[in-house]
C-alpha cells in the first residue's frame, strides 16, 4: 500500500486524539474500522507508530517522526492549495475583499469593480479580526479592513502587512429624535458620555477586539457602569431598540445607510471611545502589488461616508428644528 495524504491526516489526527476511539469519533467512522486502517498504515511505514495502552495511544520514535513530518507535509499541501486558489482567483481576475460591517466596505468593493483589470470581487464580512487576519495568512482574502483600538494593538503575523486608513475615527451615539437628551441636544455639536448613565444600551456581541473593555472603561471613567441590555449584530435589529426608544448605542460617523429620520446622532465630547482603520493585505498575495491603490480606494471610500453621514446630519437638524 502507497502512503497517500489521507494516511497521514490519520496519523495526526490519532496522535492528536490521543486515543483510537476519540479519534474514530472525529472521524465518524467505528473503532474497528479504524484500527484496521491503521495497522495498514504501520505496515506501509514498516513499524509500530502508536504503542496501545488501556488508557489510549502515544508515540513510538518512528511515530513521532512520522507525527512530525506528516504535519510539515500537511500544513505544506494546504499552502500549496491555497497559493493555487489564489492564483485561480487573480487568472479570473477577481479580488477577494473582507472587513467588519462598515459602510466604507462597499465603496471600496465599487471602487475595485470600476478597475479595468478586475472582472470579479468577493466580499466577506467578520468581526472578528483575529478570523480576518487568519484568512489572509491563509490567503482565502486578498485585502481586509480591520479596527484596532488603543491597547488593544493588532498583532500582524508573518507575511501580512497594513497601513493606517483613518488614524482615528470617534465613536458616535445614536438615539432616538424624540428622546429627551436628543431635544435637549438639538443646538450641541457633541454629547458628553457622562448624560447617558441613565440610558439603557444597545450593542454588538463581545470579540476580540477590546472595544468593549474600553467602552466600560470610558463609561466608568465618566461615572456609572453601562447597563447593556441587548445585543445583535444585526444593525436593522440594533436600529430597531434605538428607535423605539428601547436604548442607545455607538455607532461609527459613516453609518448614514442604516441612519432614518425617527433617530438622531451625536459625537461623544472628548473622543473617549475612537479606533484605527487600516488595511491589511497578504504578501503573497498575487494581488499584493495593488496594496497602495487599494488603500487609496479606502481612503477614498471612507472621507465619501463620512461626508454622507455629515449632510444626513445637517439635514434631520434641520428638519427637527
Amino acid at each position: 500500500m502507497n502512503v497517500e495524504l489521507r494516511h497521514l491526516r490519520v496519523v495526526v489526527l490519532v496522535a492528536e486524539a490521543g486515543s483510537v476511539g476519540r479519534a474514530a469519533r472525529w472521524l465518524k467512522v467505528s473503532q474497528p474500522s479504524l484500527t484496521a486502517q491503521l495497522k495498514r498504515i504501520e505496515s506501509a511505514f514498516g513499524g509500530e507508530l502508536f504503542e496501545r495502552s488501556r488508557t489510549g495511544v502515544t508515540p513510538t520514535p518512528l511515530g513521532r517522526y512520522a507525527v512530525d513530518r506528516a504535519r510539515a507535509i500537511l500544513v505544506d499541501v494546504d499552502h500549496l492549495s491555497a497559493t493555487v486558489s489564489a492564483m485561480t482567483a487573480v487568472e479570473s481576475s477577481a479580488v477577494r475583499l473582507g472587513g467588519f460591517p462598515t459602510a466604507p466596505m462597499s465603496g471600496i468593493a465599487s471602487r475595485l469593480r470600476d478597475h479595468g483589470e478586475i472582472e470579479q470581487v468577493s466580499i466577506e464580512v467578520e468581526w472578528a479580526t483575529s478570523v480576518l487576519l487568519q484568512q489572509l495568512e491563509s490567503g482565502r482574502l486578498d485585502f481586509a479592513l480591520l479596527r484596532e483600538f488603543p491597547g488593544f494593538e493588532v498583532r500582524l503575523p508573518a507575511g501580512v502587512e497594513a497601513r493606517t486608513i483613518v488614524e482615528s475615527e470617534t465613536a458616535y451615539v445614536v438615539m432616538a429624535a424624540d428622546h429627551p437628551l436628543a431635544v435637549a441636544s438639538r443646538h450641541r455639536k457633541e454629547i458628553d458620555l457622562a448624560d447617558l448613565a441613565n440610558e439603557e444600551w444597545i450593542g454588538e456581541p463581545p470579540d476580540d477586539s477590546g472595544f468593549h473593555v474600553l467602552f466600560r472603561a470610558a463609561c466608568e471613567q465618566a461615572g456609572f457602569v453601562p447597563r447593556v441590555e441587548h445585543h445583535s449584530v444585526d444593525t436593522s435589529v440594533l436600529m430597531g431598540f434605538v428607535t423605539s426608544g428601547q436604548g442607545v448605542a455607538l455607532i461609527s460617523p459613516t453609518s448614514y445607510r442604516m441612519l432614518s429620520s425617527d433617530v438622531t446622532t451625536r459625537p461623544l465630547a472628548g473622543n473617549p471611545i475612537h479606533r484605527r482603520l487600516m488595511l491589511a493585505w497578504s504578501t503573497e498575495s498575487p494581488r499584493a502589488q495593488m496594496a497602495g491603490e487599494v488603500c487609496q480606494m479606502a481612503i477614498h471610500a471612507y472621507d465619501e461616508a463620512f461626508a454622507e453621514h455629515a449632510r444626513w446630519g445637517q439635514h434631520q437638524r434641520m428638519h427637527v428644528a
